[in-house]
């Protein structure tokens, strides 16, 4: 079995793999590690792979210290696409694992990730299994936090789905311009990189996916633990490379 973990600045999105098929996913905070612990305790893990933007819990390196093979996520692993990225060490690893998962999930296919979480990302693998960039723009808290933090007027508020074009009043015109402002740039997007690649495939991830998807008229797949399955793609290449 392969423990994948995806260390954030405020959660641990982690897996269990069997191959390549997910027996377990989840999401825990340092407090509720020991869900995780839980979780894998009945799994023989004999392999992980991690991608940190934190460092690690101290409970966690002690759930990982008897595993023989531990891989930490880095520009200069051996990756299943063709790194384009002119920059790969500012790459965020999340963005890497997503690039990978569409490759070893769509051969042969140019894919376009949308990754809905705390900022909205564009990223571009082509048929051939390299990896371009994309984007990077605010995300749908990030931009309702934006609106509060940097006026002296305007509310804090939540998204609702699917708000009206035009706002009658401010809390109405703050949703319109970020849901729906949202909406058009994820759209405007898919519109341009298809007039490049006709037959593109189009995969959405993140935290805020499933909010955005019954809004969004192309049509798109829902992936909620793609970047897990590209940790998990480039964890299996470590395994086989090792074994040549």
């Amino acid at each position: 079995m392969n423990l994948v973990l995806d260390i954030g600045n405020s959660s641990i999105k982690y897996g269990v793999f069997d191959g390549d098929h997910p027996v377990k996913v989840g999401v825990v905070d340092e407090i509720t590690l020991n869900q995780l612990q839980s979780d894998i305790s009945t799994k023989k893990i004999m392999r992980v792979m991690i991608s940190a933007v934190a460092p690690l819990p101290s409970d966690l390196e002690k759930l990982i210290q008897g595993i023989d093979e531990v891989f930490y996520l880095d520009e200069k692993m051996q990756v299943p696409v063709k790194n384009g990225y002119e920059t790969p060490q500012t790459l965020g690893r999340d963005r890497l694992a997503n690039a990978c998962a569409a490759h070893v999930l769509f051969p042969g296919q140019d894919v376009l990730i949308i990754d809905a979480g705390t900022c909205l990302k564009f990223d571009f693998v082509s048929h051939d299994g390299i990896y371009s960039g994309g984007s990077i723009s605010p995300g749908l808290k990030m931009r309702f936090k934006a609106l509060n933090t940097f006026t002296a007027r305007l509310p804090l508020l939540d998204p609702v789905s699917a708000p009206a074009l035009t706002g009658k009043n401010t809390t109405a015109s703050i949703q319109s311009g970020v849901v729906n402002g949202m909406v058009a740039e994820i759209e405007g997007f898919i519109l341009q990189y298809r007039e490049l690649y006709p037959r593109l495939e189009l995969i959405l991830t993140g935290g805020d996916s499933e909010f955005f998807l019954n809004q969004l008229k192309s049509r798109i797949f829902v992936a909620p633990v793609f970047t897990l399955q590209g940790l998990n793609a480039i964890l299996q290449l470590q395994h086989h490379d090792e074994n040549k």
